[in-house]
């Protein structure tokens, strides 16, 4: 993630003026209407969206946003209720938050959708960044750089595309053979594209890479304008519709409720219920995991803890209460490898990790972090609210089997064909991915207790363990990491431990005999070396697109980092069976990928 240099504003009345361009962002009078004329009815997007499950729109240029907000207005108007809208924008120079406020008030846009964009507008970073309108089944994902390497990053199918930069003479780099390439790459056969511009070199560029372009009259006063069609064969993976998930945890769920929300019939299963296993966790964190000299896995945080935090909003869990117990982290470096860390995090510039963190003291001997939007979470309960609207079977599966056009799931109650299917199990996949590496076990312990603790306020605390409130007075802490397989359950011990190891937070805690426990709850969590999870098609030997191998996807592997991964994971696991653009770069995204400990694939990337 690097940096970007924000949009250099001033202002004619309502009417913004790029000065680094010296170009205007609205091109007439009459903005909406230009919108309407140059890309929403030239796209025949009113009529496309009325026929349409999923659809795919990319843009160069989100601007002012003004092109989406009417899209998204026409989405509403035209779109049945279960389809869905994925909405892909190139920025290389994003309006600061003011600015893109005012710009949207002054044309109509509603209240509403402002303040959803403002909610969720990302920081001013290079790569992805994913906003969601829930309610409309819309998402928008930001790509920010400039337009040929940030979209060379893009996984996915566009079926129209919207080009409005500026004018080619004041930004040639928008308008050139490697940006149209991008767009290429990205299209099908059939995938439109419309602009106001009717340039004899971008029409020819535009040619060359496989659109057949048209003059169209133009807008007020404009001469002409260009649509386009693409002509050249793409391969496409093969429709999928009905989708099975097994595995109703964290990762399953999320899973489960990103392909319902892009229109597939989806069938969770899992012989022991909801959360019955790691995701029953009462006390979980949500926080960003943060390196100073990683900046691959800070990009994978923020694209986390957005996702996560999406999903909350979009669940009505957010509130305080039953589902979220604490509000913010605060990260001491109590142990040697935790201060090492947390110094150099607090040596480095917030900004470049989207100020997922503030320096709350940088003193050697005990640096001390605060993550503003970290959360303290239910997990179990959060677990059985997102599973109580899902069609859940519980049946064991004994193995799931490709050929043909899909995949069969064995279950206990006999076989059932799926177009695809999420194998989300966790510490359970063995028997289901045979073959594949397989993650590790490893037990965790919390420990619940009664004893008043005067340091802790509302929000939690980690450093050598961690604590945080829980209803009635009462706090959780935790976690013991245990490597013996044959272990499982609650031990005594494992409370003591606890206790000991956050001594540091309440003089209440320094004699573990004196406190009062009044519950404790054990996991196994399943976690691969590099402790990210796997994420992607099962591993096998090398097949064509739409092979049936490409039907069985992994979606496990979290170890104590579900809340952090799993809603961004389902997103990226969503995108890639419906052939969407991804949330993720694919830079990002191969460190996902199960494949990555595979020794040639190491040494390719």
């Amino acid at each position: 993630m690097e940096p970007l240099a924000p949009a250099h504003l001033s202002w004619d009345g309502d009417h913004p003026w790029a000065v680094d361009y010296e170009d205007v962002y609205y091109g007439s009078e009459d903005p909406q209407g230009e919108v309407r004329t140059v890309f929403i009815d030239a796209s025949r997007l009113p009529q496309r969206f009325a026929t349409t499950a999923r659809f795919a729109l990319g843009e160069t240029g989100f601007g002012t946003g003004l092109n989406f907000c009417l899209t998204l207005a026409t989405w509403r108007e035209c779109a049945s209720r279960d389809a869905f809208l994925s909405y892909l924008s190139a920025e290389a120079h994003p309006l600061a938050p003011a600015d893109l406020a005012r710009s949207l008030r002054a044309q109509g846009i509603a209240t509403g959708d402002i303040e959803t964009l403002l909610a969720q507008y990302p920081p001013p970073l290079s790569g992805m960044h994913r906003i969601h309108f829930p309610a409309d089944r819309v998402v928008l994902t930001l790509v920010y750089g400039d337009a040929a390497p940030a979209l060379a990053r893009v996984q996915g199918r566009v079926d129209a595309w919207f080009l409005d930069g500026f004018a080619p003479s004041r930004n040639p780099a928008l308008w050139n053979l490697a940006v149209f390439r991008q767009l290429a790459r990205l299209s099908s056969t059939g995938t439109t594209l419309s602009t106001f511009t009717a340039a004899g070199q971008v029409r020819r560029d535009l040619a060359e890479v496989g659109f057949v372009v048209q003059k169209q009259p133009g807008f007020s006063g404009k001469r002409e304008r260009t649509t386009g069609v693409f002509s050249d064969a793409q391969p496409t993976a093969p429709a999928a519709d009905r989708i099975a998930v097994v595995g109703a945890g964290i990762a399953g769920l999320s899973t489960a409720l990103a392909l319902r929300e892009r229109a597939l019939r989806v069938t969770l299963f899992d012989h022991q219920g909801v959360a019955a296993q790691a995701s029953g966790n009462p006390a979980a964190l949500l926080t960003p995991h943060l390196s100073a000299g990683d900046s691959g896995r800070n990009a994978l945080a923020l694209s986390g803890m957005r996702a996560t935090q999406a999903l909350l909003e979009a669940t009505g869990a957010t509130d305080w209460g039953s589902i979220v117990l604490a509000h913010g982290v605060e990260h001491r470096g109590i142990t040697r490898h935790a201060a090492r860390r947390l110094a150099h995090l607090a040596a480095s510039d917030p900004g470049r990790s989207g100020d997922l963190f503030t320096v709350l003291s940088d003193g050697a001997d005990l640096p001390t972090l605060f993550y503003p939007g970290a959360l303290g979470i239910d997990l179990g309960r959060y677990c059985r609210q997102l599973g109580a609207g899902l069609e859940l079977r519980q049946h064991a599966v004994l193995s799931v089997q490709s050929g043909g056009d899909g995949v069969t799931v064995h279950a206990d109650h006999g076989p059932e064909a799926f177009d695809a299917v999420v194998i989300a199990t966790g510490a359970g996949a063995t028997a289901l991915a045979a073959g594949q590496p397989l993650p590790g076990l490893v037990g965790g312990q919390m420990t619940r207790i009664r004893t008043p603790l005067a340091a802790l306020g509302n929000h939690a605390l980690t450093g050598r363990g961690y604590c945080l409130p829980e209803r009635d007075g009462q706090h959780w802490l935790g976690a013991t990491y245990r490597r013996d397989r044959g272990s499982a359950g609650v031990r005594d011990a494992d409370n003591d431990a606890n206790i000991r190891n956050l001594g540091w937070v309440d003089r209440a805690l320094e004699d573990p005999s004196s406190v009062e426990i009044s519950d404790a709850w054990y996991g196994a969590r399943a976690v691969f070396r590099d402790r990210l999870p796997m994420v992607g098609a099962m591993p096998g030997p090398p097949q064509g697109l739409g092979h049936p191998q490409m039907r069985i996807f992994l979606n496990l592997g979290y170890g104590s980092r579900g809340l952090l991964y799993a809603p961004l994971a389902a997103q990226v696991l969503a995108d890639r069976i419906c052939g969407l653009p991804e949330p993720l770069p694919d830079t990002l995204a191969q460190r996902f990928s199960p494949t990555r400990f595979d020794p040639a694939e190491r040494q390719d990337g």
